[in-house]
């Protein structure tokens, strides 16, 4: 039976210099499956997303995206990445940065299709099509021709799901995806979202916005000191969590 899970991450572990960050987690998103990560700062969020997305590396567990093993385990316990893993994994999933991160100087169609062609070495006839299928989608075909600093930041964001999901991923992140938007543009992204997950695609979202963790996800995960002490369906979290540490922070929602 071929498993349902895009990305999958056991028993992981964390640490800079002698503080230990994140400890003994364990995390995955199935194909169609929306989740957010939710908790205090200093919870680990960012430091689990990082290594999700290669730009860290977890100290020790296991990492893999559908069938590719990423990590092995090394004699001493260590997490061992696998360099040719890597590359592949990097092919398997997409991020939309807070901050965007396109290129200023390039074309919104160019932004978009940029990594498809030097990186997959793909056709770039066929990657201008494909990118012009997709902007069309998100309300940005008028805009393939200009540059990022003429676009609102609303725009520049969807341009940045575009240049994701220009490279196929099975998996699509968003760091902080609501942040300094307006309510129309919020509930825009949260039609954005749960049309990729009725797509098949795995999405995972790091979010201080509660009220959209819980509209957008089948499931939240509570990370708290780096640990994930709630994982549930997302009604039930946000609105009846069983941890006392969940309840704390819901109740107090930091600014």
């Amino acid at each position: 039976m071929t498993s349902t899970r895009a990305v999958s991450v056991t028993r992981a572990r964390k640490s800079f210099d002698s503080r230990e960050v994140l400890h003994d987690v364990s995390f995955g998103i199935d194909r169609g499956e929306v989740v957010s990560l939710i908790g205090p700062s200093g919870a680990g969020k960012s430091t689990l997303l990082r290594c999700l997305t290669l730009l860290d590396t977890f100290d020790e567990g296991s990492l893999s995206y559908g069938d590719l093993e990423v990590t092995s385990r090394g004699e001493d316990g260590r997490a061992v990445y696998d360099k040719e893993a890597m590359r592949q994994a990097r092919m398997r999933f997409g991020i939309v940065f807070q901050n965007y991160n396109l290129f200023p100087h390039f074309t919104v169609m160019r932004n978009v299709c940029d990594a498809p062609v030097v990186v997959q070495h793909r056709d770039k006839a066929e990657v201008e099509a494909e990118a012009r299928v997709l902007l069309d989608r998100i309300g940005l075909s008028d805009h393939a021709d200009k540059v990022p600093c003429q676009l609102s930041g609303g725009q520049q964001q969807r341009v940045a799901i575009c240049r994701a999901l220009a490279m196929k991923p099975d998996v699509i992140y968003f760091d902080e995806a609501t942040s300094a938007l307006d309510p129309k543009l919020t509930d825009d992204m949260h039609r954005i979202i749960r049309e990729l997950a009725s797509d098949g695609m795995a999405v995972g979202i790091v979010t201080h916005e509660m009220g959209f963790a819980r509209d957008a996800s089948d499931r939240i995960c509570f990370l708290f000191d780096g640990q994930i002490v709630e994982d549930g369906p997302a009604n039930q979290v946000i609105n009846d969590p069983v941890d006392p540490r969940t309840r704390a922070f819901l109740s107090s929602p930091e600014d």
